[in-house]
């Protein structure tokens, strides 16, 4: 037999783990998200404005605001992303063990990843990442022109720069898992129990 199904689910106790403990913590900290930003803005309160420059605190409020805003969906992506997690974990023990119901799990899993991927993008890039964008362009209205150039090409480029960031982080594992697990060969690898 070979040492597949081992390793990968070695490979997906150890992603899953890591996603939980990035989901967990995201969640964790999404009902102090406004108070965090309110008390970074009362700090700044006590900062001198330079003349013409943008107001910190009015940013951080208006932060404050959006996060408070944007929490419902923080909470399902978070919670979506935690039980993709867990389940991965759970799946990669019956790897692991070499169970044969592991396989048509594992094939279910990746096929379910793959196809909630570009909600998860679709929800960051035209709900989230608009609306930051938004906060982000009122503090720098009384900015420089340099400032606000610079901020533009960022706002160019955000979007891309998320797909391509879940596109390379989220869709190798879920594949290399179809490529290896979906194989007929891979039946052979796993054992039923008795």
């Amino acid at each position: 037999m070979r040492k597949t199904p081992v390793v990968l689910g070695v490979l997906a106790m150890v992603f899953g783990a890591i996603q939980v403990l990035y989901s967990g913590f995201g969640l964790a900290m999404a009902p102090f998200s406004k108070q965090m930003m309110g008390g970074v803005s009362k700090v700044l309160s006590g900062v001198p404005k330079q003349e013409g420059q943008p107001d910190p605190q009015a940013m951080f409020d208006k932060l404050a605001r959006l996060t408070e805003d944007l929490k419902l969906y923080t909470y399902l992506t978070g919670f979506a992303m935690l039980a993709f997690a867990i389940t991965l974990i759970v799946l990669g023990y019956l790897l692991y063990k070499r169970r044969a119901q592991a396989r048509p799990l594992t094939i279910a899993w990746a096929v379910a990843a793959l196809a909630y991927l570009p909600v998860q993008i679709w929800v960051h890039v035209k709900i989230i990442l608009p609306r930051t964008q938004e906060v982000t362009r009122s503090m720098l209205q009384g900015a420089d022109a340099a400032t606000s150039g610079i901020m533009q090409g960022v706002e160019g480029v955000q979007g891309t720069l998320t797909v391509v960031f879940y596109v390379v982080f989220y869709t190798p594992f879920p594949l290399l898992l179809l490529w290896l697990i979906g194989r007929s060969s891979a039946k052979n690898d796993l054992v039923a129990v008795p």
